[in-house]
């Protein structure tokens, strides 16, 4: 991701829009509540990036590759100037980088929610 050039200071922002969230939508300001939000975006980041890390990893692109051969073969439309042995799979749509920076985003919220939960229960 060309944006994204500091990855700590992303967390940092993400950290930052679950305060603000936190201040201005909280029903009871404890800590609980900051861990739910935590939650939701870890989990966010971590969905996102294990299905990138699946996709990239070549899982779908045996299934996109045979339903684009049926689609050419069954087609009544046949376009002679679509080649779907050429079109990119779906593991050559994104690059690695997009990838490791959700899943970098998502562990380093994990860790943060792991550290509020071990305060919480010992507090």
């Amino acid at each position: 991701m060309v944006f994204v050039r500091n990855k700590w200071g992303f967390v940092a922002i993400n950290l930052l829009l679950i305060s603000l969230i936190f201040s201005l939508l909280a029903p009871a300001y404890d800590l609980v509540t900051f861990i739910d939000l935590l939650f939701y975006l870890c989990f966010f980041y971590l969905f996102i990036g294990l299905l990138l890390w699946t996709i990239k990893g070549g899982f779908f692109d045996a299934i996109t590759y045979s339903f684009r051969k049926v689609t050419n073969r069954v087609a009544k439309n046949k376009d002679y100037l679509d080649d779907f042995e050429n079109k990119p799979l779906p593991s050559q749509m994104f690059k690695k980088k997009f990838v490791h920076f959700f899943l970098f985003q998502g562990a380093i919220l994990l860790i943060a929610l792991l550290l509020l939960l071990v305060v919480y229960y010992n507090g």
